[in-house]
């Protein structure tokens, strides 16, 4: 490699870990005092970072959850895209898919509670969701856009899981983008719910559950 090359090769690093830091930085204040309360002096001061170091990766507090949460699907997209090229069956990639969800969820929690508890963030994710055209800013729409295609790519993935087991007599013939919509709800609803038990179940118990859940529903089987 050319020296002008690695210098710009370790530029890009440098420039990539140094945004890394104030997302960190970021989720950290946002999971303490909650995103309307979080100021952008409040980041560089977790990241120890100048202010004006801070609003050259972010213009805004706005652009900083929106990265946040478009990391946060690629990171999610990228361990379900390992789980499906691993060397096992279509029951053993999905048990591992659902636990792979679960697992994230949890080394997510506490930021994932602020985004739900926060009005503010719930009232940006359903225009993005429900009315893109109130959509003003070039930064919004990029990342919109962005957060759709990574989970597009996730539901992709897990529509694969299913395809595969289908093909291979593990799984009924069924319609495979309604299962994988019913999985999805199924494990975003839980991930939800279970921040209001007192005791929650370990990882183990809840991959089961849901796994058994998802794969023989509640139907009561005859006894041989």
């Amino acid at each position: 490699m050319k020296k002008r090359d690695l210098r710009q090769e370790r530029e890009r690093q440098r420039r990539q870990e140094y945004k890394k830091s104030i997302l960190k930085a970021a989720e950290a204040v946002i999971a303490r005092k909650g995103y309307s309360a979080t100021t952008m002096d409040d980041v560089a001061g977790e990241a120890q970072f100048s202010k004006a170091t801070l609003y050259h990766y972010f213009k805004s507090k706005g652009e900083m959850i929106l990265e946040i949460i478009a990391d946060y699907f690629e990171e999610l997209k990228r361990k379900l895209a390992e789980i499906q090229e691993m060397e096992k069956s279509a029951k053993e990639k999905l048990r591992e898919a659902i636990r792979c969800v679960l697992k994230f969820h949890e080394e997510k929690e506490n930021i994932s509670r602020v985004f739900m508890m926060d009005e503010s963030i719930m009232k940006k994710m359903k225009i993005f969701i429900n009315d893109q055209k109130k959509l003003t800013s070039d930064v919004d729409r990029k990342y919109v856009t962005l957060i759709r295609n990574e989970r597009e790519e996730i539901f992709k993935v897990c529509c694969e899981i299913l395809s595969e087991g289908v093909a291979a007599k593990e799984f009924r013939k069924m319609s495979i983008t309604g299962a994988v919509t019913f999985l999805g709800a199924l494990l975003q609803g839980y991930c939800h719910g279970k921040f209001w038990l007192e005791r929650p179940n370990s990882l183990k118990e809840e991959t089961d559950l849901l796994y058994s859940f998802f794969l023989h529903g509640i139907e009561k089987r005859e006894e041989n």
